[in-house]
């Protein structure tokens, strides 16, 4: 079971705040800290600047503030008594950890305290579930975004979102030379990362996701193979055809009749 016992959400605390709690509090807290903060944690010292989340395990002394101006953040008290799930918050516990975006962090907190205050009886608890196992597991994927942040290029994000653009858009025309534009870097240092990241060349991608929607659009509309071409990029039918085949094994008519 996990439960939420207080929070607050944007929080405006003068520089003249000082939490102070030396022997910490009996369950965990959470801190999305949005302001320059300067925290001591168990026998350590952080000087934070946000975006930056800060997990306090039970009983861990700690005392933070912001001497130079206002200290900012959403915070929520929780507990739980999951074995499984404390060793996973203990992982990720007592060290601050960048984030690329806090909205994830706060919208959880905000409707977890939504949920304490006027939640329905009905739905309260299951829906108090669904929103600490997506705060919990957004904490676990930034913490070790931030553990292999040495080890990945520092466009990885701009990348990710270049690539829900184009899955977004497959209509439009793609190329190396636009996406390197886009980025402003050059079109050999786009096509490096752009493998590194996801795997797989930039070209070769393209038409992954084109036939990917192509086999969608084949089995859940009965759209003409032409509206199909047109809609996953493709401005010639032919060049639609042989790419289908040459992934799948099939022509697009074939898959129409026997997706898999």
């Amino acid at each position: 079971m996990i439960k939420a016992i207080t929070g607050g959400y944007i929080n405006i605390h003068p520089s003249t705040f000082r939490m102070s709690r030396p022997k910490g509090l009996p369950h965990f807290i959470l801190l999305v800290v949005r302001s320059h903060g300067s925290f001591d944690i168990g026998s350590e010292h952080f000087s934070v600047e946000p975006p930056q989340i800060i997990i306090l395990a039970p009983h861990t002394p700690n005392y933070y503030g912001n001497p130079d101006g206002d200290y900012i953040d959403d915070w929520l008290h929780f507990d739980t008594d999951e074995p499984k799930l404390i060793e996973r918050l203990n992982a990720i516990s007592n060290h601050p950890f960048s984030v690329e975006d806090t909205n994830i962090f706060s919208f959880c907190i905000h409707h977890i305290l939504l949920e304490l205050s006027f939640g329905q009886p009905d739905f309260k608890d299951e829906n108090m579930r669904a929103l600490f196992t997506f705060l919990l597991n957004s904490l676990s994927t930034a913490h070790a975004t931030f553990q292999s942040h040495a080890n990945i290029t520092p466009l990885e994000n701009q990348l990710k979102q270049l690539h829900l653009e184009i899955s977004n858009s497959l209509e439009q025309k793609h190329s190396i030379a636009r996406c390197a534009k886009q980025l402003n870097i050059s079109e050999s240092y786009f096509q490096l990362i752009y493998k590194k990241l996801f795997g797989v060349s930039f070209q070769q991608d393209l038409i992954l996701m084109r036939v990917t929607r192509a086999r969608f659009n084949l089995s859940t509309s009965n759209l003409s193979l032409s509206q199909i071409a047109e809609f996953c990029g493709y401005n010639n039918e032919v060049h639609f055809y042989r790419q289908f085949k040459k992934l799948t094994g099939v022509t697009p008519a074939q898959y129409r009749k026997h997706p898999f």
